[in-house]
């Protein structure tokens, strides 16, 4: 008799988990709102002050905005979602008068905006060109990811660490909600089998998280700017074209560590 109310115990347990399973909500459109802080003086301090042949310029320039910047710039984002696209963009507000004494040294362009298409498995980047724009059309960068069993609740959803590597050499650290089958996240960083709602990375002293997820049913837009002379290039296209205007005085190395900003 014993055994037979624990065999009926396990099958009504089955029988729920099924119908709760059944009854699982996976949306596949929305918008996320991201806070990002970029830890201005830790970032300062390692990749500046810390040069011994950093030039007298140079020093005085970074001590100032050590001096009067913040301790960290904090700017919230938008990620839009619609079945296989995704749209990432800056929210529009009035910032501290003290961002502008480090908005140079932001690792991160603030003011961009990124367009995935994962079914053409392509992107599209509106970028600052001093008082114009460049739009960057190209296919979908690698991202290699190795994931961890370190759990993290993120507005709501439970979220899985993956640790990755974009662009050869950058080191992320990501956390994805299974739950929203969307393979995006914020900027270029994608390829995981979930919604990425939180993103570290050490490098720049960056970390941005999902502050709220809001189901809609609303397609994602891939005219990114209002402009009909902004052309799509590509990103051979783009790249020479920054380094022979905006970053024509940097030397080699200098310029393709401004290039990773670009193209987080």
């Amino acid at each position: 008799m014993r055994t037979q109310i624990i065999l009926i115990m396990g099958l009504l347990c089955l029988s729920i988990t099924a119908i709760q399973a059944q009854h699982a909500f996976f949306p596949n459109s929305g918008t996320v709102t991201f806070e990002r802080k970029f830890h201005v003086q830790n970032y300062l301090k390692r990749n500046y002050l810390s040069k011994p042949d950093l030039d007298t310029w140079d020093k005085l320039g970074v001590e100032n905005a050590v001096k009067n910047g913040p301790v960290e710039m904090i700017t919230h984002h938008r990620l839009k979602f619609y079945d296989t696209e995704t749209l990432f963009e800056t929210v529009q507000e009035d910032y501290p008068a003290n961002y502008r004494n480090v908005s140079w040294y932001n690792p991160a362009v603030t003011d961009s905006k990124t367009y995935l298409n994962f079914k053409d498995q392509e992107f599209i980047k509106l970028l600052p060109f001093g008082d114009e724009q460049l739009l960057m059309k190209d296919s979908l960068p690698a991202v290699k990811w190795k994931y961890t069993d370190e759990y993290r609740n993120i507005a709501g959803y439970d979220c899985r660490r993956a640790n990755g590597i974009i662009q050869d050499s950058i080191y992320v650290v990501a956390f994805f909600a299974g739950q929203i089958p969307i393979s995006g996240g914020p900027e270029l960083i994608h390829g995981l089998p979930g919604l990425i709602l939180g993103i570290s990375i050490p490098s720049m002293n960056i970390n941005m998280f999902a502050t709220k997820v809001e189901i809609t049913n609303t397609p994602v837009s891939n005219v990114l700017t209002k402009k009909k002379k902004v052309v799509a290039e590509s990103k051979t296209e783009v790249i020479k074209k920054l380094k022979d205007t905006v970053y024509d005085w940097m030397d080699e190395k200098d310029f393709k560590k401004r290039l990773q900003n670009v193209l987080f």
